[in-house]
């Protein structure tokens, strides 16, 4: 790929030079030499030696990408140059001020070169030179989520402010998270809340509570979810919440509920399902993980009194009880 960059850049560069130098020392003969420019209006030299000029520093710069890094800037400039002009190019023919006949020609004579002049700068600027932007973006990203849901991203901030590849790779992760095909949303969910009430992570579990209310699943499913209770829910909730407790465990009964997930929802549901449970264990592990380093503790010691139910009560519109919460943690945490 580099070697690529390397050839293209010299070459367009070139090109990009000899056109300009040729408008520089030979306007007229330019002029008469490429298709429809004479249907543009009469020649004007002075003007023509001012647009070569503009070509010749443009290749200079693209040229001098392909040895030297630091002059994306000015390659940049140059690829806005080709860019403006073939927008020009576009109006023009919206306008039907251009013949039909020249677009194949200026296909390659101007749009190419603003295609490829913009991808070898973009292609060529170092990763770290565009991190400071991301990171602003994600900052804005995070700042807007919290304030959305009420949770607590302060231990997200503390990875990016030490790798924004960190941030990244945990974006993806939930990205897995999100993939539903085929179930519906109250079994989905409760996959998803088995996963993280696993975890016993009160402020992950308000957040699971909040997404779904959101995305209009009765409380009272949700309730009944957390405090695990099959009777109140509905025959396909009970399976996702059963298939889900029992894929945790490890349990052998997880198989004959696998064919029961796959009858229902086919294999997109079973993967949806597994999505939804697999990457809680991960994300919401390694948040606590991290809550812990900042607070001196032990990463690997007991996480009872972690952020788990019993620090707070769970809501939905009028809250779930409290004497609930500390009673499911506390069983929990005896099992």
């Amino acid at each position: 790929m580099r070697i690529t960059r390397i050839t293209l850049a010299i070459a367009l560069g070139l090109l990009l030079g000899a056109n300009g130098f040729l408008m520089l020392v030979d306007p007229a003969g330019w002029y008469a030499m490429v298709p429809g420019v004479p249907e543009t209006g009469p020649l004007n030299a002075h003007f023509v030696r001012d647009i070569g000029a503009a070509y010749l520093v443009t290749g200079a710069a693209i040229a001098a990408l392909a040895l030297d890094a630091r002059a994306a800037p000015a390659a940049l400039a140059g690829a806005l140059f080709l860019t403006l002009h073939a927008l020009v190019h576009v109006a023009d023919a919206m306008a039907g001020r251009t013949h039909a006949e020249h677009v194949l020609a200026e296909l390659a004579s101007v749009f190419a070169p603003a295609v490829i002049a913009l991808w070898l700068v973009l292609s060529s600027t170092s990763s770290l030179r565009r991190i400071p932007m991301l990171t602003w973006l994600m900052k804005r990203r995070l700042d807007a989520f919290e304030r959305d849901t009420g949770y607590d991203v302060t231990y997200v901030r503390e990875m990016l402010a030490a790798d924004v590849k960190a941030v990244m790779t945990l974006f993806k992760v939930q990205g897995m998270a999100r993939y539903r095909k085929d179930v519906p949303r109250e079994p989905w969910y409760a996959a998803a809340l088995v996963g993280v009430l696993a975890e016993d992570c009160g402020p992950c579990t308000q957040l699971g509570i909040t997404m779904a209310e959101r995305e209009g699943v009765n409380p009272d499913t949700l309730r009944a979810i957390v405090a695990g209770d099959l009777r109140a829910m509905s025959d396909d909730v009970v399976v996702a919440y059963r298939f889900a407790k029992a894929s945790l465990a490890r349990s052998p009964a997880a198989d004959e509920l696998r064919s029961e997930v796959v009858e229902r929802w086919g294999q997109r549901g079973l993967i949806s399902l597994a999505f939804a449970l697999a990457p809680e264990g991960l994300v919401d592990r390694h948040a606590d993980r991290v809550r812990r380093l900042r607070r001196g503790d032990d990463a690997l010691g007991a996480r009872e009194l972690d952020g788990g139910l019993e620090r707070g009560d769970l809501g939905h519109r009028d809250r779930f009880d409290h004497p609930l919460v500390v009673e499911l943690a506390d069983e929990r945490r005896h099992a």
